[in-house]
Formats: C-alpha cells, sequence, structure tokens
C-alpha cells in the first residue's frame, strides 16, 4: 500500500511539475512576444502621486474629492502634456483630441443641476472610460429634475499609467463619497438612485449589495446598469500572472495588454492587464455576495433594476448577468432590456450562429421574476425594429413598434455603443459625413495602420438610444412626485 501511495504521489509530483513548466514556457513567450509593442510613453510610465485612494475615503466629503482631483490634473499637466508629438495625441496642447482645451473637460467628475430636483442619482463611468461616457444619460435625468452627479473613478481621465496602481478598492470608496454627497444635495427624504455603465455597473451593483448587509450605507431606491461588467470573460482571470516578470525592466512592456496611440481625448486606447484584473475580481466578489445573499433571503430587499445589455458583447458575458443576477431576483419590479443582432443586414449570412441559439433560449426560458424585453426585428426581413417583453409570472407583449430601424451595414449592437446617441460629437454617426471617432471608414492593406481596424469596426454609438430614454423615463416614474415638473 505504501508503495502504491509513494508511486502516486510521484506522479502528482511530476504532473504539478509539468503543468508549472508549461505555464513558465507560455509566460516567458508572451513576456518576450510583449516586447515587440511599440515604444512606452510617458502616459505609460508616469506614476500619479496625488490621486483619490480608499485610504483617504475616511472622513472625505465631495469637496476634498474634488480638491484631490484638481490636484492630479495639475500633475497630469506638469507631468504628461505637452507640445511635442503627434498632433493626433491627446496629450499634445496642439492637438484637436486634447480634452484640455474644452469646456467642461469630460474627463472630470460633474454635476448636472435642474432646478428644483425630485432626486438625485449617482451615475458611474466604465474601466478606461471618462464620465463623458455617462453624459448622455446624465442629461436624461437632469431632463426628468433628477441632479445628477459623476464621480470620476481613481486612475481614469488622466493617463493609461494611472490604472497601474488603483484597485477596485479606491473605485468603491470613490462611489461611497458620491453617494453621501448625492444624499447631502437632496437631502434625507428625497429618492436616491445609482446607474453604471461597464465597469460602473458592476460598481454600483457591489454598493447596493454592500447597502443590503451594512447598515452605514444607504440602498438605493432604484438602479439603472448599462453593459453591466459583472459577467467578465475568462481573459481578465489571468490578467495578473504579468506581475513577476513584468516588474523586470527587460518585461516591462509586458505589464500591457495593449500599447496604443492616444488620441481617443476621453478614453484610453491603450489597456494594463492590472485594471482588468481588478474588474474581474470585482465581478467575482459581485458573483459570492449575491450568492450569499440569494441563501440569506436578502434579494428581496434589492431595489428595482433596470439593465440595458446587447446580445453581443465581446467584453462581458451576456448570459451572466442573467443567470448571476436578474435569475435570482424574486420581487417582480426589475427589466433586463436585450438589443437582439440584426437579422436582415447584408451581413447576416455571417454572423457567428451563437447569437441566434442565445435569443432563442432566452426567450424560451421558464418563466421568471423580472421582465425580459427584446428589441429586435419586427419581421425577419424587415430592418424596422421592435421590442417584445416577457412579464414577470410568464405574460408577454407583442411586438411593438418602435419607429426605429437598423442602420445600413450595422449588424449588431456592441458593448461600447449602449450609452452614446447617434448624434454624440465624438462617437456618434457623424451629422452631414463629419468625421467622427465612430464613423471611420478606411480601406487598404493590412497592417498598414498604427491601429488595428478591428478598433474601428466596432459600433460605437447606440441607433436605439431613444428607446433608452423612454425606458428609463417610464422605469422612473413611479418616484417621481405628481407635483414634480422637469426642466
Amino acid at each position: 500500500m505504501k508503495a502504491i501511495v509513494s508511486a502516486l504521489m510521484r506522479l502528482l509530483s511530476r504532473v504539478i511539475f509539468g503543468l508549472v513548466l508549461v505555464i513558465v514556457t507560455i509566460m516567458l513567450i508572451r513576456a518576450f512576444d510583449a516586447r515587440r509593442q511599440p515604444d512606452l510613453e510617458a502616459w505609460h510610465t508616469v506614476r500619479f502621486e496625488d490621486d483619490f485612494r480608499a485610504s483617504t475615503d475616511e472622513g472625505a466629503d465631495w469637496q476634498e474629492f474634488m480638491r484631490i482631483e484638481v490636484e492630479v490634473f495639475d500633475e497630469l499637466e506638469s507631468e504628461v502634456v505637452g507640445e511635442l508629438g503627434s498632433l493626433l495625441s491627446r496629450y499634445n496642447r496642439e492637438s484637436i483630441y486634447y480634452p484640455g482645451q474644452f469646456e467642461p473637460d469630460w474627463n472630470r467628475s460633474f454635476e448636472l443641476a435642474p432646478e428644483n430636483p425630485w432626486a438625485a442619482i449617482v451615475l458611474v463611468h466604465g474601466l478606461t472610460d471618462a464620465p463623458y461616457s455617462v453624459r448622455a444619460v446624465a442629461e436624461i435625468f437632469r431632463g426628468m429634475g433628477v441632479h445628477v452627479i459623476a464621480p470620476r473613478m481613481p486612475g481614469h481621465g488622466l493617463a493609461p499609467a494611472a490604472l497601474i496602481e488603483i484597485t477596485r478598492d479606491d473605485w468603491m470608496a470613490a462611489v461611497k463619497v458620491a453617494v453621501r454627497h448625492a444624499r447631502e444635495v437632496i437631502g434625507p427624504d428625497a429618492p436616491l438612485l445609482v446607474g453604471g455603465y461597464s465597469n460602473g455597473g458592476a460598481l454600483v451593483t457591489k454598493y447596493t449589495l454592500d447597502s443590503l448587509e451594512d447598515p452605514a450605507l444607504e440602498t438605493p431606491d432604484q438602479v439603472y446598469l448599462f453593459s453591466p461588467a459583472i459577467g467578465i470573460t475568462a481573459f481578465a482571470r489571468l490578467a495578473s500572472w504579468h506581475t513577476l516578470l513584468a516588474s523586470i525592466p527587460y518585461f516591462e512592456k509586458f505589464r500591457w495588454e495593449s500599447i496604443l496611440p492616444e488620441f481617443d481625448p476621453y478614453k484610453y486606447n491603450s489597456f494594463p492587464k492590472i485594471a482588468g484584473h481588478e474588474s474581474w475580481m470585482l465581478a467575482g466578489e459581485i458573483h459570492q455576495q449575491l450568492q450569499r445573499q440569494e441563501t440569506e433571503g436578502r434579494l428581496a430587499e434589492m431595489p428595482p433594476i433596470l439593465c440595458f445589455q446587447s446580445l453581443a458583447d465581446a467584453t462581458v458575458l451576456t448570459e451572466a448577468i442573467l443567470t448571476q443576477v436578474f435569475d435570482r431576483l424574486t420581487v417582480p419590479n426589475s427589466e433586463l432590456v436585450l438589443f437582439d443582432v440584426n437579422r436582415v443586414d447584408r451581413l447576416a449570412g455571417f454572423l457567428s450562429g451563437r447569437y441566434p441559439a442565445m435569443r432563442e433560449r432566452l426567450l424560451n426560458q421558464a418563466a421568471s421574476s423580472y421582465s425580459l424585453t427584446m428589441v429586435t426585428n419586427l419581421e425577419d426581413d424587415a430592418v424596422e425594429v421592435g421590442a417584445w417583453t416577457r412579464l414577470p409570472g410568464g405574460g408577454e407583449t407583442g411586438r411593438q413598434d418602435l419607429g426605429l430601424e437598423w442602420p445600413r451595414g450595422v449588424f449588431s449592437m456592441s458593448h461600447v455603443a449602449i450609452p452614446f446617441p447617434r448624434d454624440d460629437p465624438w462617437y456618434g454617426e457623424g451629422a452631414d459625413g463629419s468625421f467622427t471617432l465612430g464613423n471611420v471608414h478606411a480601406l487598404g492593406e493590412r497592417r498598414v495602420l498604427r491601429i488595428p481596424m478591428t478598433f474601428f469596426n466596432r459600433l460605437r454609438h447606440n441607433p436605439f438610444f431613444d428607446y433608452i430614454r423612454l425606458r428609463i423615463e417610464d422605469f422612473a416614474s413611479p418616484l417621481k412626485p405628481s407635483e414634480a415638473v422637469s426642466d
């Protein structure tokens, strides 16, 4: 018997050694391959010492938060921004993409204050984004008479290197400061809402779950999610494995998933791997918390959620949003709005079969405790778009004509398109053919441009944003006092 156990232990040791050797080999190959990436610039190497951290949250109010923000943007101007480099660079003061020339600079936290607000909402932007990504949604809420607070998450709006030393705890601390400020602005009794795009959606979800367990945190009255980064793709799980090698100067580029020119004024193009890891860890914590609170019966206290999500999403797992969040809800007051792929586009024949299959699974699943709306073609051979809703308990509506249609050549929504309207000045379709980052059409040979064409092929604006506006207004209406008047 001892001989058998000894043999098994030797075999196990060899298997483990073999696996470790394979992993180390793969990491070394990837580390050497990373050295082929473009040279690092100042915005990839600078360290920001003055940004907000979780350690400063205790006792920090909104004024302190904003004071810190001013200091870190001064640091950006002195350490990174200049007149050298490409005229396409956001860090060149002579460039049309330099955000400091615009008023306001949407990389910074902002507030929108209507007269006589009846509620307040904290809106949180996504990973590598800036508060600009929630600007259009913020305008919807201001138009409804809601005071809007959009905090800049630490590490964002500055330079890609700012994300390297920032953690999810720093982001959560910033959310808590903004929520406290919202309550101070609106008073003790008015409705308090939260909303978030992508990683911001995960942050406000985490805050809401935390509030169900921590009496010191106020539970919001409603939650609005836009492409929430709750079900992260498996790639992010491996994102922290680079750390040991990346600490060696020879392999410093290995800490970057991509090193690209920085021309987008409100979003980093380069992406440090550790930021993806932090987002993945945040999603994992949300998953564990949902499981625990489901077992404890606390999800009955979850406020109503309105979520907008693309069926086709290369960043997050659409089905995970259902299985991890919505399928656990017990109170029938939430709604998930899914944007289908375009089934009559001339490229429809090239579409992956996974999306029609996913759509059928979702539409045919058992009755749930939330509303599921599918925004899809009115007919299989029509570009006109309608909405079909399965109600809590199993009832359903017919397809309702939205008076909208798929633009020519657009075969699906995307993760990054959800919160941006068609007329967005930076990511929209471009009025009268004017150039935007959302309508770049370039033909030529492969590997000629420094930016992969897949970067521009991704839809950057939402052709159905008007429907989002209507759904937000309808969802918020039960909270709105009858005497409240929109500005």
